[in-house]
């Protein structure tokens, strides 16, 4: 089944689910090697790498929430309002956190006059500007942390409601 049906993810949605999580697996903790380097021309090579993967994960979130609109996930299996609340509001903010990572560290990289590859174009500022820079660098790490936790939220809740409320919701994502 390609498309989302009223129990289960269809295979589209699927893949960018777990294709978003393989990228943020690697690319987060990748990111943070990468900030305790001094540095030199293989930290500025592994940079490009860690740019151009958060480039590839903000258009697959773009397609992903094209997709959500699209086609609507399937019914909640839980009854209780503020739960249901709470997953809406953290799958949302997943969504902002994932979309900011993305833009502050193009505008991180674009601050400082370097050449920023969007894969279908490339821009560079003609003017440096540190203090936006580094700003958007904080912005950037902060961002990563708060991902973080609302991800563990996302994954301990998933278990909860499949461990302990017996609601199998893993079957509706693999």
């Amino acid at each position: 089944m390609i498309k989302n049906n009223t129990t289960k993810y269809g295979l589209i949605a699927k893949i960018f689910h777990w294709t978003t999580f393989l990228f943020l697996i690697v690319q987060i903790p990748f990111g943070f090697y990468l900030s305790g380097l001094e540095f030199s021309m293989q930290k500025a090579d592994f940079e490009n790498y860690h740019s151009l993967s958060g480039v590839l994960i903000f258009y697959v979130i773009l397609a992903r929430l094209i997709w959500k609109l699209l086609n609507p996930s399937p019914k909640s299996w839980d009854k209780n309002k503020l739960r249901r609340m709470i997953a809406k509001t953290n799958y949302f903010l997943m969504y902002l956190f994932i979309i900011i990572i993305a833009v502050s560290g193009i505008l991180k990289k674009f601050y400082i006059e370097e050449p920023v590859n969007l894969i279908f174009f490339n821009i560079k500022s003609s003017k440096i500007i540190f203090e936006f820079s580094d700003f958007f660098y904080r912005l950037h790490e902060l961002s990563n942390i708060v991902l973080i936790t609302l991800v563990s939220l996302h994954i301990m809740a998933t278990l909860y409601h499949h461990i302990f409320l017996k609601q199998k919701i893993l079957k509706k994502m693999l």
